[in-house]
């Protein structure tokens, strides 16, 4: 089982579903046996549930949504280089 610092740098990951399928069930079984990271877990969830709503209310300027696309794009390419390395 992973310590709780390890589950706080996974929520995001786990969160967007960008996790293998063994770290997967390491942080959902450290979350049901934690609640404090649970707890956080379902704080960001509900923050990214919050923001998404809104977003979809109001239309973002078509630069501003391409350099956005683009930082996200790179960003989960630097996720995607440090989620080879196993959490336990």
């Amino acid at each position: 089982m992973i310590n709780c610092g390890d589950c706080v740098q996974a929520l995001n990951a786990y969160i967007d579903r960008e996790l293998s399928d063994d770290d997967i069930v390491t942080v959902r079984e450290h979350l049901v046996a934690c609640g404090g990271c649970l707890h956080l877990y379902q704080f960001e969830e509900s923050v990214r549930r919050l923001v998404r709503v809104r977003c979809q209310e109001q239309s973002a300027p078509e630069g501003l949504r391409v350099r956005v696309t683009v930082s996200l794009a790179a960003e989960r390419l630097r996720q995607e280089k440090r989620r080879r390395i196993p959490l336990e």
